[in-house]
């Protein structure tokens, strides 16, 4: 084997890795570019959504559950550290740190409870139990939540200073930017899920997506290993909301709202469920699109260094929302099962093996 194919079969077989570094280091210019988005800070909250919506891809996408009650357990994450530094005055790491012990725990008593259920009645169950807890959170019992006004106010840990919107991590002489800190917990979170995914209990995940009944005559407890996953997909949800709350400088209630839910379904749906990369894919679509479309107001032709011709928008894209559905659509209609991330995928092979057959 030469030193090159061995080089190319080591970059193949971690590609998951390499992809997710490029991730990290590429976001952030990319998006601060002019002709993309202009300002680098939207970067953090996109890293954050991707590992989210990838948290619900791991019980969608890899284990067949669907659910609408995501929300839940990114608002635990949210909350636990903010009532632990708000309320109780604890350092936040253990405020995080119950948040999320407190999402896996609510999520091994609701998995128990409803995972025997049909698909339609899990998703039913997970969409009312969220609601429950939106209500409760909404009534600020003990005066902990915040009710509909959320937490605000001395809920950043002592290692963040913020000057003019800016966050930066600051560890006795040694300060860097935010941004960073959310990149390292993507990394490793996102590896972990990489991890489970390929490991042993992934692949059951995966039988029990493809043919439950077969997965149990196998001798599969597929119970267990639906409650796995549910518990697995809350716990790194809820990582997403602990950096939620020191991106955002506290917790909101909307956190809770069926609506959170529903954007990581769309989002891990035009992405591509049947890929690891694409919850990343959709989440970063979603986002910029949405983005993009509520502030671009001046069309100019054919680039906007050098205009010939200019067209007011503004009027139009009081009707984003449209647009951005409309992309959804064509997504779908285009590549129903595979997605954005499977498209582009079949576009590279193709291309590939086009060029291959060229070169031959």
């Amino acid at each position: 084997m030469t030193g090159d194919s061995w080089l190319a079969g080591a970059v193949w077989r971690y590609r998951v890795p390499v992809g997710l570094v490029a991730v990290v280091l590429l976001l952030r210019p990319l998006v601060a570019q002019p002709w993309m988005l202009g300002y680098r800070q939207i970067a953090t909250t996109l890293l954050i959504w991707m590992l989210f919506v990838a948290a619900f891809n791991l019980l969608f996408g890899f284990t067949g559950l669907l659910s609408f009650g995501q929300a839940m357990f990114f608002g635990f994450g949210m909350y636990g550290a903010a009532i632990g530094s708000a309320r109780f005055g604890l350092p936040f790491l253990v405020g995080a740190a119950v948040g999320v012990a407190f999402a896996a725990a609510f999520g091994y008593v609701v998995g128990r409870l409803i995972v025997r259920k049909g698909e339609i009645y899990f998703a039913m169950l997970t969409l009312a139990i969220s609601e429950a807890v939106y209500f409760v959170v909404n009534r600020n019992p003990g005066g902990l939540t915040g009710g509909s006004n959320g937490i605000t106010g001395d809920t950043l840990p002592a290692w963040i200073e913020t000057y003019r919107g800016q966050a930066r991590v600051v560890l006795g002489a040694v300060g860097f930017d935010w941004y960073w800190l959310v990149a390292a917990v993507f990394l490793a979170a996102m590896l972990g899920l990489w991890q489970v995914v390929r490991s042993p209990v992934g692949h059951t995940f995966l039988a029990i997506r493809e043919n439950e009944a077969l997965a149990r005559a196998m001798g599969v407890d597929t119970e267990r290993y639906k409650v796995l996953s549910f518990v697995l997909s809350a716990v790194f949800a809820a990582v997403a909301g602990v950096l939620l709350a020191i991106n955002n400088q506290g917790a909101a209630i909307e956190t809770f709202s069926v609506f959170t839910s529903g954007d990581a379904v769309l989002m891990a749906v035009l992405g591509g469920t049947n890929y690891f990369f694409g919850p990343v894919a959709g989440a970063f679509t979603w986002l910029f699109a949405e983005d993009y479309l509520t502030d671009f107001a001046v069309l100019a032709l054919p680039v906007a260094e050098y205009p010939l011709v200019t067209v007011d928008l503004s009027g139009v894209l009081s009707y984003w929302r449209f647009f951005l559905g409309l992309l959804f659509v064509v997504i779908v209609l285009i590549s129903p099962r595979d997605g954005l991330w499977g498209f582009l995928r079949g576009l590279a092979d193709r291309a590939y093996g086009r060029l291959r057959g060229g070169g031959q």
